[in-house]
């Protein structure tokens, strides 16, 4: 299960990400880390840039943050 903090939806609709986005991050990750205050990270790669997913793992579920762009193509 996959539960959004009202930033992260916020954040989401200003940035324009969609949950398939972030699903598809937790789906195929290109790469996983560890962030501030041990939040889990995960990066991942579309055409527009890579996204950073900042969440939480809960006991049967993940408790999203933030998504960030971490890098916008120039092209």
């Amino acid at each position: 299960m996959i539960y959004y903090t009202k930033h992260a939806k916020e954040r989401m609709l200003l940035r324009g990400i969609t949950e398939d986005m972030v699903k598809n991050s937790f789906l195929k990750p290109d790469e996983i880390g560890t962030g501030y205050e041990g939040k889990s990270l995960i990066f991942k790669k579309f055409k527009n840039g890579v996204i950073k997913v900042v969440f939480i793992n809960k006991k049967s579920s993940k408790v999203i943050i933030s998504v960030i762009w971490k890098s916008l193509n120039k092209n």
